[in-house]
């Protein structure tokens, strides 16, 4: 594996770390955790499944913005969905720690449909072709630049074993 390669990956996945670490410090910024009461468990079992469900919708937005980056911006793009996937973690442990199981319940599921999605989307699609179609019968310029350049090797090679 190239040098290059393995620096992209960490960047990638140090991208997503810090991306999950805004939208985690984010959500509790603006919808801090309630003190723990006793017996009252309820307020903070309730808050913990709307932060899940909060997280889930920023964890869908940023795996959708994850798809609109260009291709030639791969790094980028994989780090955004890196961090998308880790505030999908986040949201789907925040929710499974709450009380609420019918809703608990819908909350993951959406994340297992967004995920599908976003994973079908990102990977199968189909991409578009790299080099345009070329109109019938003709040939590509690069095409007669190379096979030029190997008759040219092939000349050579038949005078230096003539001679």
């Amino acid at each position: 594996m190239k040098t290059n390669t393995v620096l992209q990956v960490i960047f990638a996945f140090f991208l997503g770390l810090v991306v999950v670490a805004f939208v985690g410090i984010g959500v509790n910024t603006f919808y801090p955790e309630p003190r723990w009461v006793d017996g009252q468990p309820d307020q903070y079992l309730g808050w913990q499944l709307t932060t899940g469900i909060v997280l889930l919708v920023c964890a869908t937005i940023i795996l959708a913005v994850s798809l609109f980056l260009p291709e030639r911006q791969g790094v980028l793009s994989n780090g955004i969905l890196l961090g998308g996937v880790f505030t999908m973690i986040y949201a789907v442990g925040m929710t499974v720690s709450s009380n609420a199981s019918v809703l608990r319940f819908v909350v993951v599921a959406i994340a297992l449909a967004v995920t599908i999605a976003i994973g079908y989307l990102k990977f199968t699609r189909r991409r578009p072709a790299a080099v345009p179609a070329e109109a019938e019968g003709t040939v590509p310029v690069d095409v007669a630049e190379r096979l030029a350049a190997v008759e040219r090797k092939l000349d050579a090679l038949g005078r230096a074993l003539q001679g």
